[in-house]
């Protein structure tokens, strides 16, 4: 499974820029058994507490929040994902992170080249807007 954390400070040097100079990472975890390879890889990703994924030095801008899988569909070229639960944000800077990580995490598991996150019915943009 590929699972997306952030590298802080890097530039884009590591993967794509997201904003405040960091970047996407794609981290590969163990071979997993699943029915549906974006609940596997979103529930993977929700469920890491740790604010620093292993040794990698990258972070988990999703540490802080307590979200659940509720479901995921594909329409054309874009996965949507229902989560539910808190959002977590540590402001300006953790927003393009957090969508980052559930955004990228989301597409690579689907196949898709377009991610659309909802929380509770509302997506995650006006979510984070809110906070």
């Amino acid at each position: 499974m590929t699972i997306f954390y952030v590298a802080l400070g890097d530039q884009g040097q590591a993967g794509p820029m997201i904003g405040c100079g960091d970047s996407i990472v794609a981290t590969e975890t163990g071979p997993v058994i699943y029915a549906s390879q974006v609940e596997a890889s979103m529930s993977d990703l929700l469920e890491n507490k740790d604010t620093v994924h292993g040794e990698s030095g990258l972070m988990n801008a999703l540490a802080g929040s307590n979200l659940s899988y509720v479901s995921s569909s594909v329409w054309g070229d874009t996965v949507t994902v229902e989560l539910t639960g808190d959002l977590s944000s540590g402001g300006i800077c953790d927003d393009p992170r957090i969508i980052a990580q559930l955004s990228y995490t989301a597409m690579v598991a689907a196949g898709s080249g377009e991610a659309k996150i909802l929380v509770d019915g509302t997506d995650i943009t006006d979510k984070l807007s809110q906070k």
